[in-house]
C-alpha cells in the first residue's frame, strides 16, 4: 500500500511539473494539494476532483473512538453496530454545526507540549470555533440508561484532564468549552450528574 502511494505521489509530481512548464499553474497546485489527501488515504471517505470546483474531500472519525463507545455499552463490535454508532455521531455533529453556524472539523489533533514530543494529545469527535469560544465535542451513544452513570463518570474524568491542559492557553478573549453530548433512544435524566468546570452535558433523544 505504501509503495502504491509513493508511485502515485511520483506521478502527481511529474504531472504537476509538466503543468508548470506549460504555465498551467492552477492544475499544478491542485495536483500538489492532492498529495495531502494521499497521505490520509486510509481515512478518506469521499474524494471529488474537477477543474471547476477543485478538490473536495471528507475524512472519517478514527474507528477506535467509535469502537470504544460500542464497548462502553457492553456490546461486541460488529459491522452493523459500528455503522449505526458512526451514523448517529455524524448526524449529531452535523446538527451542532448548524446550531453554531460554524465549520465543524473532525480528525484534528490538539497537542500540549512540544510538537515533536507532546506531553498530551486529544482528538475530539468534532471541534469548532466561534468569536467567543473554542468548542470540543465528545459524543456518546447510549443504548440503555443503566450504562449512563459509568459512561458519564469515566468520560468527564478524562475531559477534566483535557480542560485542565488546554484551558490555560486560551487567553483572555476566548474560552474553551467541552460539550459531552449523550444520545439515546430512551430518556436520560442528566440533571443528576455533576460535571467539572468547563464541561457542558447535553442530552439528545434520537
Amino acid at each position: 500500500m505504501k509503495l502504491d502511494r509513493i508511485f502515485i505521489g511520483i506521478v502527481f509530481i511529474i504531472f504537476a511539473t509538466i503543468f508548470v512548464s506549460k504555465e498551467a499553474y492552477i492544475y499544478a497546485i491542485l495536483l500538489l494539494l492532492s498529495l495531502l489527501i494521499l497521505a490520509k488515504l486510509d481515512v478518506l471517505t469521499d474524494f471529488v476532483f474537477n477543474f471547476k470546483d477543485g478538490i473536495k474531500a471528507k475524512f472519517e472519525t478514527p474507528k477506535e473512538k467509535i469502537e470504544e463507545n460500542i464497548k462502553e455499552n457492553n456490546q461486541q463490535v460488529t459491522k452493523q453496530n459500528f455503522l449505526e454508532f458512526k451514523k448517529i455521531e455524524s448526524q449529531i455533529l452535523e446538527n451542532q454545526q448548524k446550531k453554531y453556524n460554524a465549520e465543524m472539523k473532525t480528525l484534528v489533533h490538539f497537542m500540549y507540549g512540544q510538537p515533536d514530543k507532546p506531553e498530551f494529545m486529544y482528538t475530539p469527535d468534532g471541534s469548532l470555533q466561534t468569536n467567543e469560544a473554542l468548542y470540543f465535542f465528545e459524543v456518546k451513544y447510549i443504548l440503555k440508561p443503566e450504562f449512563t452513570k459509568n459512561i458519564v463518570e469515566q468520560t468527564t474524568k478524562y475531559l477534566k484532564t483535557v480542560y485542565d491542559k488546554f484551558s490555560p492557553s486560551m487567553g483572555s478573549d476566548k474560552k474553551l468549552i467541552i460539550k459531552l453530548i449523550l444520545a439515546s433512544g430512551q430518556d436520560i435524566d442528566t440533571s443528576k450528574f455533576s460535571v467539572p468546570t468547563g464541561i457542558e452535558l447535553e442530552f439528545i433523544k434520537i
